[in-house]
C-alpha cells in the first residue's frame, strides 16, 4: 500500500479509528534505539529486518507496558523475514520436535530455528538461561546412570541434527510492573552441546545430574537433568560464547 492510499484509507476512518491509529504513528515515530552487536551476521545483514523488528515492538508498547514473550516473539519474528523476503515456513509436521520454524533466504538453504525468550527480572548480563530446552519423559523412569548418559547422548544427537540455530530474545527490566528498557537477540551455539558425547557415566550418577558443556576445554553451560518436570534445562550459559546479534534499547534510557 502506498502512502497515498494510505491517507485515502485514513478520510474514511471514524475517529475511533484514527485515534487508535494516532497512537500507533506516535509509537512508531519513537522507536527503539538499534544497537548491532554483531554486524552482517544472517540475523542483522539486512537493514530492513533490523528495523521492521523495532518498530514492532514500538507499536507493541504503544499498547501495552507487558514484554513481547514467546508467542508474539514468533509472529514478530516470521513477519520481520516475510517483510524482506524470506520464505518462512511452519514446523514440517505437528508432532516434529525441537524446531519452532524453518527458513529459506535464498534457495538452497534452509535453517531450523529453535526460539526461545526470557523475561524474568534482573537477568545477568554475562549468561543465560533456558528453562526448558525440551521435554524428556524417560527423565522421570531411569534410574541406573549408564542408561541416563545412554538416553542424554541420544536426545542430544537428535537435537543437534534436527536445529541449526537457538534464537532467545532477552527482555530487560527493572520491576514486574515496569515495561522493558531493552531487548536482546542472542544465538545460543547448537555446538556447545558437543562435548556431552565425552561426559563420563560418573556425571549422570545423581537423580538430576548436571552436566558440564564445554568449547575449547573450557566451561561455557550447564546441562540439568529435571526429573520433577521431566524436562532438559541449560543454565549458565556464558554470553562470551554465543552471538549478540542486536539490542534495541527504549529511547530514553540512552545516557
Amino acid at each position: 500500500m502506498t502512502l497515498e492510499e494510505v491517507k485515502s484509507r485514513l478520510d474514511s476512518l471514524s475517529s475511533v479509528k484514527v485515534s487508535f491509529v494516532a497512537k500507533v504513528i506516535e509509537a512508531l515515530a519513537n522507536p527503539p534505539a538499534l544497537n548491532v552487536r554483531s554486524a552482517g551476521t544472517w540475523l542483522t545483514d539486512n537493514p530492513e529486518w533490523t528495523e521492521y523488528f523495532g518498530l514492532a515492538l514500538s507499536v507493541h508498547h504503544g499498547a501495552t507496558t507487558e514484554p513481547l514473550r514467546l508467542t508474539s516473539f514468533e509472529t514478530v519474528f516470521r513477519n520481520a523475514w516475510e517483510h524482506v523476503g524470506w520464505n518462512v515456513l511452519p514446523p514440517e509436521s505437528q508432532t516434529q520436535r525441537f524446531i519452532d520454524m524453518t527458513v529459506r533466504p535464498r534457495p538452497g538453504m534452509r535453517m531450523h530455528l529453535s526460539l526461545k525468550s526470557t523475561v524474568v527480572k534482573n537477568l545477568s548480563k554475562t549468561s543465560l538461561h533456558i528453562s526448558k530446552l525440551t521435554e524428556a519423559s524417560w527423565i522421570q523412569d531411569i534410574r541406573k546412570a549408564s542408561q541416563r548418559r545412554f538416553e542424554t547422548i541420544k536426545l542430544f544427537r537428535a537435537y543437534r541434527q534436527a536445529v541449526s540455530h537457538i534464537i532467545m530474545l532477552r527482555t530487560f527490566r527493572d520491576t514486574y510492573e515496569a515495561p522493558p528498557y531493552l531487548y536482546q537477540l542472542v544465538e545460543v551455539p547448537v555446538s556447545i552441546f558437543d562435548s556431552i558425547e565425552d561426559a563420563p557415566v560418573e556425571a549422570f550418577a545423581p537423580d538430576g545430574p548436571r552436566i558440564p558443556c564445554r568449547v575449547d576445554g573450557k566451561q561455557v553451560a550447564t546441562v540439568a537433568l529435571d526429573r520433577s518436570d521431566a524436562k532438559i534445562t541449560v543454565s549458565s550459559i556464558r554470553l562470551s560464547a554465543c552471538i549478540v546479534h542486536a539490542e534495541w534499547r527504549k529511547q530514553q534510557e540512552i545516557q
